[in-house]
């Protein structure tokens, strides 16, 4: 198999998606995929584009790869007003460019109600990955506590439908009335651990059952994508 279909298979895998996807996404045949993903054959240039949309990064990425080139919905991850219309795969998301909106019990729901700014998604996406679009909202990331996952200005995709704990996934949670996004923990007895991928600069933080009641946690989604872009 080549690198170039191992990174297919990756972002395959990535998103849910079988290769029938790929055949309807890109109008080809189910065998040229077949080729794709088994290495025998890679994509032409012409076909690139609608293989990167489908993937949600870029033809560069599928063709060299590379760590400065992180998975985007360069069809996608673009602020729309509600006069925009929706293609026939797409649904629209609420987007916040400031993830510090005040969080507690209705709050989260309710920006996500009054927002005005969209993201566009692939409706094929959110189902693959059982994702109710109106349980999900993407917000732009600051700080570098969970670098370098997830750094400052990147684009944070949040599933408010997913909240029980699997160990070392992502959240987004509200702690004592702040929006912040931490890896977390089962901790026996009903306790957490809440850990920050930049472990040196923020400690991790552990909760008993009853200091998750005292200090408001809550926990607000999951994180299931990450996007951004590099900057020159």
């Amino acid at each position: 198999m080549s690198e170039i279909s191992d990174r297919i298979i990756r972002r395959m895998k990535d998103l849910s998606l079988k290769q029938t996807d790929l055949v309807k996404a890109t109008g080809l045949s189910k065998g040229t995929v077949s080729k794709w993903v088994s290495g025998v054959n890679t994509p032409s240039a012409d076909v690139l584009p609608a293989l990167a949309k489908a993937l949600q990064t870029t033809s560069d990425w599928i063709i060299s790869g590379g760590d400065s080139i992180k998975f985007i919905e360069n069809q996608s991850i673009e602020v729309w007003d509600e006069n925009t219309p929706l293609d026939d795969d797409e649904v629209e998301i609420p987007y916040f460019d400031n993830f510090s909106f005040a969080c507690g019990h209705g709050s989260v729901g309710e920006a996500m109600a009054n927002q005005t700014s969209k993201l566009r998604l692939a409706k094929l996406t959110l189902r693959n990955l059982g994702i109710q679009h109106s349980e999900t909202f993407a917000a732009r990331a600051s700080g570098e506590s969970m670098s370098p996952t997830i750094k400052d200005g990147d684009t944070v995709h949040v599933d408010m439908g997913k909240k029980v704990i699997k160990d070392g996934k992502v959240f987004a949670i509200c702690h004592g009335g702040l929006l912040m996004i931490k890896r977390l923990y089962n901790l026996p007895m009903g306790g957490i651990r809440v850990v920050s991928d930049n472990a040196v600069e923020f400690p991790e933080i552990r909760l008993t059952a009853q200091e998750i009641l005292d200090q408001q946690f809550e926990i607000v989604g999951w994180i299931w994508q990450v996007t951004s872009v590099d900057t020159w």
